[in-house]
């Protein structure tokens, strides 16, 4: 299993063109060896989720219907679990037990008349019925006073059988990812994503921002991680600052540098020198023990599942890799790399990155890179020049990024590397590539 995030400093760069195709040409490499729906790509833009509709894909259920059972589920366990406080309470002060103090009594018997049982699904629950009955009865019972009014229903209820049904709905709390997951039998990989239905946008731009909501859905992905080969975030800008704990905790992150401009290379040097210094804030806050929050959270549940020393190999060990897209000649790229390794050296980070950031991929600069209508966004195996730069970014992702050329290396081995692995020149007309799509 192998997860590779593909990220750029700001939108209409060709991100998501380049995710598509990476994707279909992932597919096609491991076809022959693999049965079908071994790759998944997902749409990580959770405000503006767009791949389904570029491919013309509409899931029945998508990212918005994630966050609506993450919230109901949610809900569901919050009310049980806060019934039980309730019930064990009351049950403790009617047997005259004196585990429930005076300010706990008052508490729970607040919490029991300002509970709202009607978003609650009462069927679903062993003894729902008799949950459901405490508040029917709840207009009768005024003061704490009152709770013997409810004594022969506390009775048959068993806090044993009760406890055991809260610890299932807390095991359950997550919604199961196959319910998402759009297979598109077209291009042989599967999407999850989806539009957000305009009626659902406010609420759900507030779920997606609440570490709790974000908790869960990173437990979705990690899900999604062990059902497939390879996993293809597309990465909305500024994702960095949206999902830092997922960003931070693969070990395989392809940056896209927009090279059509110098202004345009400024900011993707930027954006991955940004990136790096999110990376090594949390990653220093890990070894420190430091982590908190949404942070923590994740990073636990991540130690859980493979262990301390497994975590943090893939922390130390994370491998950053850049696509040059737009490129106009070879000249630009060398350009940028001399500035990324003066950027680098200025902040004294080049001696710590020049092995880890390496050279993948570089695709011209043409019209379709960044097309954004209908299924022109899918050019994988519609174009040889263009496949075969995309093919050359899959298998460098398959061998992650074992045989592409580190920041060390010099401007020209890097530059014969890219031209070399994609069976591609400047020297051709870049006019051929969009032979068939003029």
């Amino acid at each position: 299993m192998a997860v590779v995030s593909i990220i750029g400093p700001k939108g209409g760069i060709g991100k998501t063109t380049l995710s598509i195709n990476t994707a279909a040409a992932l597919t096609r490499a491991l076809k022959p060896a693999t049965p079908d729906n071994r790759v998944c790509l997902v749409d990580l833009d959770l405000r503006l989720p767009t791949i389904s509709s570029l491919l013309e894909s509409h899931p029945q259920k998508t990212f918005y219907d994630v966050f609506e059972t993450i919230a109901n589920k949610t809900y569901q366990v919050d009310f049980l679990r806060t019934l039980y406080r309730i019930v064990t309470l009351f049950k403790a002060h009617l047997n005259g037990d004196g585990r429930a103090s005076s300010p706990q009594l008052s508490k729970s018997f607040a919490l029991y008349q300002n509970l709202n049982p009607e978003l609650f699904h009462f069927s679903e629950f062993r003894f729902g019925d008799q949950m459901h009955e405490l508040f029917l009865h709840r207009g009768e019972v005024v003061t704490p006073a009152d709770l013997t009014l409810l004594k022969p229903l506390l009775d048959r209820l068993d806090l044993k059988a009760f406890r055991e049904i809260l610890q299932e709905s807390e095991e359950n709390s997550r919604p199961a990812i196959d319910e998402y997951i759009n297979y598109v039998e077209e291009y042989s990989f599967s999407i999850l994503g989806g539009e957000v239905p305009i009626l659902g946008k406010k609420n759900h731009r507030k779920r997606i921002n609440e570490p709790a909501f974000l908790v869960f859905f990173l437990e979705v992905l990690h899900e999604l991680f062990d059902r497939f080969d390879y996993v293809i975030l597309d990465t909305p800008a500024g994702g960095v600052n949206h999902l830092s704990s997922l960003m931070n905790s693969i070990d395989q992150v392809l940056f896209v540098f927009d090279m059509s401009n110098s202004i345009a290379v400024n900011g993707s040097i930027d954006a991955l020198h940004s990136f790096i210094d999110y990376y090594e804030e949390f990653y220093d806050d890990f070894k420190a023990g430091r982590l908190t929050g949404l942070d923590k959270a994740y990073v636990n549940r991540l130690i859980a599942s493979q262990g301390q020393e497994a975590v943090d190999e893939t922390l130390r060990n994370k491998k950053l890799g850049i696509i040059f897209n737009r490129c106009q000649d070879t000249k630009s790229i060398s350009q940028c790399l001399d500035r990324l390794r003066e950027y680098l050296d200025t902040l004294d980070q080049y001696d710590a990155y020049k092995k880890r950031i390496h050279m993948v991929g570089m695709v011209p600069h043409h019209k379709i890179i960044n097309i954004t209508n209908n299924r022109g966004a899918l050019f994988y195996d519609k174009d040889r020049g263009l496949s075969s730069r995309i093919n050359s970014v899959a298998q460098n992702v398959t061998t992650r990024f074992g045989e592409c050329p580190t920041l060390d290396r010099s401007n020209r081995e890097i530059i014969n590397y890219l031209q070399k692995s994609s069976g591609f020149t400047f020297s051709k007309k870049i006019s051929r590539i969009a032979s068939n799509f003029s």
